[in-house]
């Protein structure tokens, strides 16, 4: 093989390829909750509702005409199971904390929602009502200090996006309330849209974009050698 073709190798090797994401599951809630499913493969998936329920997301920004909420004190989950093989999976959803939440020291408290996904628990609170802590983890605030449409109380949109390792055929996810000042209904519940659970094959890598060009060139300077390197006659 020629010096050409060899470098024209290692640049193929020595640049980094990036993984290809596929959907597992993904829905906006506007019709039901298994709006997108695939094209990566899963066994079954399933949702228990555990108080949810369908219902109107009127001035919830970016939650469109509906959203899953829960106003009782149960606790809902998402599942997936038989999933193929994969390295990581990326899960993603945006989280309103609606009407009167009172933190964790307010005056009717605590109110806490917990969300444990796979070994990944997390415990949130607002103080839409009352009290002084406002923790909402790792997820980006998308509006806060508005009433969006239930009762007279502000509400908040959180934007949560998790990337993380899993290797194994089986994903779940449940969210739910807790705290002895949590009293549901009108007083405090939750909503969720635009749900997303997608994987990376264990397998998925594709050449970058600049590999693919290093890597024709590199062909190219080799059958251009290959052309000017002509058999000598006797």
């Amino acid at each position: 093989m020629s010096r050409l073709s060899l470098l024209a190798l290692a640049a193929f090797v020595a640049t980094p390829a990036v993984a290809v994401e596929q959907n597992i599951w993904s829905t906006t809630f506007e019709t039901n909750e298994y709006e997108t499913l695939g094209p990566f493969p899963w066994g079954s998936l399933g949702t228990i509702y555990g108080g949810a329920s369908f219902q109107s997301a009127t001035g919830f920004t970016g939650f469109g005409n509906q959203m899953f909420r829960n106003d009782s004190g149960g606790g809902t989950s998402f599942s997936a199971v038989g999933l193929g093989g994969h390295s990581m999976l990326h899960l993603k959803f945006d989280l309103a904390f609606i009407d009167s939440w009172d933190s964790i020291n307010g005056s009717v408290a605590p109110d806490i929602l917990f969300v444990d996904f796979d070994g990944h628990s997390y415990q949130f609170t607002v103080n839409n009502a009352s009290g002084s802590v406002f923790d909402v983890g790792p997820g980006t605030v998308i509006s806060s200090g508005s009433n969006l449409g239930y009762s007279s109380w502000s509400d908040v949109i959180v934007r949560y996006d998790f990337l993380f390792a899993h290797t194994g055929p089986t994903f779940g996810m449940t969210i739910r309330f807790g705290g002895a000042g949590f009293q549901g209904g009108a007083d405090e519940s939750w909503g969720i849209d635009n749900f997303s659970l997608a994987a990376e094959p264990a397998q998925g890598v594709v050449p970058e974009p600049a590999t693919w060009a290093m890597l024709i060139a590199g062909f190219g300077m080799v059958g251009a050698t290959l052309r000017r390197r002509r058999p000598l006659v006797a």
